[in-house]
């Protein structure tokens, strides 16, 4: 009796052990759904910051963003922005069309400048450049270089990056070519023609471009500004919009003679004379000296009017205006 008892026991003991449930093992490629699989942080220790830049207080390393994305779900954003510091590793097979098409680059940051800690890195996705502005040439950001982003955070699966679009941009680089398409000086602007309507106040395009600067993506003035400038390019969208909807779309500069036109402002969708509807395309024409009246606005580094006809030209030197 006592032998049956012992072996009715151990049946029940090898009973409990086979219906136990097998530890979780990802298999290849599941680690989007491992969310801790993916350490951050790993030695060595980060590079020190290049000698005389200037760190904005609260800047964090590239394993102090990985840790806060990690704490993200899939594509949320953090609330508050961030200036990340790291040392360029890899550029995003999109970064050279991303400047050319539209302003932006992508690329990733390492917390070291040796190799080490490239597979720990930090994706800056679709930044603009200097204040803001956007990238002119792949020339602005290399290998190796030293950076600083700013901007909100995400996690998209398992690669934490700034929010795209031009959310965030390089608040600083090491690399002498950075920023230098976006250059300009104050004291070039054509004069405004003789007997123009232009009303106190007025705003340049530099000061108009340096009102929207100080906006956050997306956001608009509360006041409604008079800009000035000279007609240097028209949107392809522009003549559809003056026949469909009474709106053109086309872009000022400070001069008239192309050497600004890369600092230039975005006159969109607006109307015509006394805020009527235009109604030819032909009354904006390249070289037109215009003051535009409307609130402005930052369109994800793109500094202009507010659509839909909120802004419209106040005055402009087209005779079939």
């Amino acid at each position: 009796m006592k032998k049956s008892i012992l072996m009715w026991v151990a049946t029940i003991a090898m009973v409990m052990v086979s219906c136990k449930e097998n530890p979780y093992m990802p298999s290849p490629g599941a680690t989007d759904q491992v969310p801790d699989s993916m350490p951050v942080t790993v030695d060595p220790d980060p590079t020190p910051d290049p000698e005389g830049v200037t760190i904005p207080e609260g800047t964090i390393n590239v394993y102090e963003a990985r840790k806060i994305c990690q704490g993200l779900n899939h594509q949320q954003v953090t609330t508050e922005k961030y200036y990340v510091k790291g040392w360029v590793c890899s550029f995003n097979e999109k970064h050279a069309d991303g400047i050319t098409n539209y302003g932006n680059g992508t690329f990733n940051i390492a917390a070291t400048n040796d190799g080490k800690s490239d597979k720990h890195s930090f994706e800056a996705y679709q930044v603009y450049g200097k204040n803001g502005q956007k990238l002119t040439s792949i020339n602005e950001i290399a290998i190796g270089d030293f950076v600083i982003i700013y901007g909100p955070l995400t996690r998209y699966n398992n690669t934490y990056e700034t929010a795209g679009r031009g959310a965030a941009y390089v608040y600083y680089c090491s690399n002498p070519e950075f920023g230098k398409g976006t250059e300009v000086d104050p004291a070039k602007i054509t004069p405004d023609p003789e007997g123009a309507d232009v009303p106190e106040g007025t705003l340049t395009v530099y000061e108009a471009r340096e009102i929207c600067a100080g906006l956050a993506s997306g956001a608009t003035t509360t006041e409604e500004y008079y800009v000035k400038g000279w007609v240097h390019k028209l949107d392809s969208k522009h003549a559809s919009g003056v026949s469909q909807y009474g709106n053109g779309t086309f872009y000022i500069s400070a001069t008239n003679d192309g050497t600004t036109d890369k600092t230039d402002f975005e006159a969109y969708q607006v109307y015509g004379k006394n805020k009527a509807r235009l109604t030819s395309a032909d009354q904006v024409e390249l070289g037109d000296f215009v003051v535009l009246k409307g609130k402005l606005t930052n369109y994800n580094g793109t500094y202009e009017t507010v659509g839909r006809g909120a802004a419209y030209i106040y005055y402009s030197t087209n005779p079939k205006w």
